[in-house]
């Protein structure tokens, strides 16, 4: 039934509020039901596809819809925090479902009006969202307003996802917390989450732990070096990965999966947030760092990269690499036995940035899909801004670019976004194309790129975005920059609520650490 109403909202005939409403709201009145914590359907709402002759669980194995294309499908069902169904397998024992009639009176509770809240963009208007505040959540710098958003909720940051990797120990609740709040219905990327708190039941104790998704199979062992080997169900849910894993991380639950695998790090470039979010990542997963230094190693000797990083690779499971040379990385990865990821090639590419740039997206906006982008600075040589902009023809957004003449974005990116359908716009100035812009991504001038401090001085701090400019943003408007910052965002920025740098890089950990977790198939 969900994915005929799906291809309903997909044709203008019905909103995704009328579906959470009659299917969630409703039902749940009208019997006097007890909200449930953490109990959700995730959908994809782009996906087509033709209904077979029988769907999996049918018990009449037949349908009369057999032949229609529709729009939208189910991804995952989470039952109280635990992921029941995911991709066509169901993950939960028989039995596993509760008759809440039977739970304590005090878990029913009132219902009161909903706060709706309408995300919009100029090009593409969005269907209307309904949020309101969740349970034991702390106000948020991102939304200090009273308004209850739960996705800007922070400590404790925990995110409206399902947490399916737990383990098993982890999954047993004793208490049964009585719940006094709505619930909370979301959209993000296309995907549909209806929930909310509720006394959270005691979890059978022997869940199996999930397998690794079929989508994420083609990740394992092997080499990250784009953004274009990353289809769009591979990012999806390489989010929902790190969804979990920051859950876990939160509630400060142990996390051994990578435990006894290691490994290196070797930046050929300086490094703060790469190096230090790769370590934390793999530290976190139980796992340890073995540090390659250049100016300590034998390349003082004349030893080439491929020695190196075959060298490296028999002291480890797999190998971080950065190195100023544009297909430096990729070259290297041809002697490497172990599975190489990319963490930047000179100006070329820089894929694990652009995958938690989108995920960052996603967690401070609910979605990806009809946004502006405005990039800002040195599109010439920021390899963050090459790799974003190529991953980002993955969804519908419209792209702007501002930046001196002379630091344009290269021509076989600019042509590369096109030939995906992106429009592209060039301004001036900030000021200019503000206005429409929903995420605002800045980035330095980078000086080590230029042949001379002649030239880098006459593009430096052309763009500043200062608090006067920012009043000429969206409220909902978000300021990303891949860092290190020089001058191009004023410090008193810092403070504004739509400042999400910060927050961008700690997403960085946490979207490395379900990078590593795949490519060691530990997940």
């Amino acid at each position: 039934m969900l994915p005929l109403l799906l291809t309903a909202v997909s044709e203008g005939r019905l909103t995704v509020e009328d579906i959470v409403k009659r299917l969630c709201e409703n039902p749940r009145r009208i019997f006097g039901l007890p909200v449930q914590e953490d109990t959700y359907i995730e959908v994809d709402l782009e996906q087509e596809w033709l209904v077979p002759t029988y769907m999996t669980f049918s018990k009449s194995r037949w349908t009369p819809f057999e032949g229609m294309r529709v729009k939208g499908t189910v991804r995952r069902v989470i039952l109280r925090g635990e992921v029941a169904y995911i991709d066509g397998q169901v993950l939960v024992p028989p039995g596993y479902g509760q008759d809440v009639r039977k739970w304590p009176t005090g878990t029913v509770v009132p219902h009161p009006a909903p706060t709706k809240e309408i995300l919009k963009t100029p090009e593409r208007p969005r269907p209307s969202v309904q949020t309101e505040a969740l349970r034991s959540r702390a106000s948020s710098p991102r939304r200090a307003v009273p308004v209850g958003d739960a996705r800007f909720h922070l400590p404790p940051r925990i995110h409206r996802a399902s947490d399916p990797g737990l383990p098993a120990e982890d999954l047993r609740e004793k208490v049964v917390k009585k719940a006094t709040e709505p619930d909370l219905a979301m959209i993000q990327d296309g995907s549909l989450y209806l929930t909310g708190p509720l006394p959270r039941q005691a979890s059978p104790q022997s869940l199996p732990h999930p397998q690794t998704s079929p989508l994420l199979h083609p990740l394992i062992g092997q080499h990250v070096l784009s953004v274009k080997q990353f289809t769009k169900d591979q990012m999806s849910h390489l989010f929902n990965v790190a969804h979990n894993l920051r859950m876990m991380v939160q509630k400060e639950r142990s996390i051994d999966i990578l435990k006894g695998k290691v490994m290196a790090s070797m930046f050929y470039e300086a490094s703060t947030r790469t190096s230090s979010s790769f370590a934390a990542a793999m530290y976190r997963l139980g796992g340890s760092v073995l540090t390659f230094s250049e100016a300590t190693s034998s390349c003082q000797k004349g030893e080439s990269l491929a020695d190196s990083v075959q060298t490296m690779s028999c002291y480890s499971d797999v190998l971080v690499l950065r190195h100023p040379q544009p297909g430096a990385v990729e070259l290297a990865a041809k002697h490497c036995r172990k599975p190489v990821i990319n963490a930047g090639d000179g100006v070329g590419e820089h894929p694990t940035q652009a995958l938690l740039d989108i995920f960052t997206i996603r967690e401070e906006l609910g979605t990806v899909n009809g946004m502006t982008i405005t990039m800002v600075g040195d599109l010439k040589h920021g390899r963050t801004v090459h790799s974003l902009a190529c991953l980002l023809t993955q969804y519908r957004v419209s792209l702007r670019y501002v930046t001196p003449r002379n630091l344009r974005m290269p021509p076989d990116v600019f042509h590369f976004v096109a030939s995906k359908g992106i429009k592209q716009e060039e301004f001036e100035n900030i000021e200019e194309a503000l206005p429409d812009t929903d995420v605002l991504y800045m980035t330095r001038i980078q000086k080590e790129r230029f042949s001379s401090i002649q030239e880098y001085e006459a593009c430096f701090g052309q763009f500043i975005l200062t608090p006067h400019i920012m009043t000429r943003a969206k409220k909902k408007m978000v300021v990303m920059h891949p860092m290190p910052r020089v001058n191009e965002i004023s410090v008193e920025v810092d403070s504004d609520p739509r400042a999400a740098y910060f927050r961008q890089a700690e997403n960085g950990m946490y979207i490395r650490m379900a990078l590593l977790a795949t490519v060691l198939g530990r997940y």
